[in-house]
């Protein structure tokens, strides 16, 4: 009997999202984003694909080249990558 390819597929994709989801939840609670400096909160936002957060960051003047030495010097922009494509092998990974 051949299993069905379509419900598999969506198992997956759900398990998949909800990682991303959970990955997305640890990077940053509402109590941490208090007291984060403008620096800070930019990488977590870009880390986690929050544009609203990112502006919101820039206009409290975050340095766009900070580095996060506790990270591997990561740069709010090398953090934006990452994360798109950790989504994105995220989908590609059957």
């Amino acid at each position: 009997m051949p299993l069905d390819d379509n419900s598999s597929d969506e198992s997956q994709s759900d398990s998949v999202s909800e990682a991303d989801d959970a990955d997305l939840q640890s990077t940053t609670s509402l109590e941490d984003m208090s007291r984060l400096t403008a620096d800070m909160l930019l990488y977590k936002s870009a880390r986690a694909r929050n544009i609203t957060v990112m502006l919101d960051a820039l206009s409290q003047f975050a340095d766009v080249n900070w580095k996060n030495h506790d990270d591997y010097a990561r740069t709010p922009l090398m953090q934006a990558i990452f994360s798109v494509r950790r989504l994105c092998y995220s989908r590609l990974i059957v």
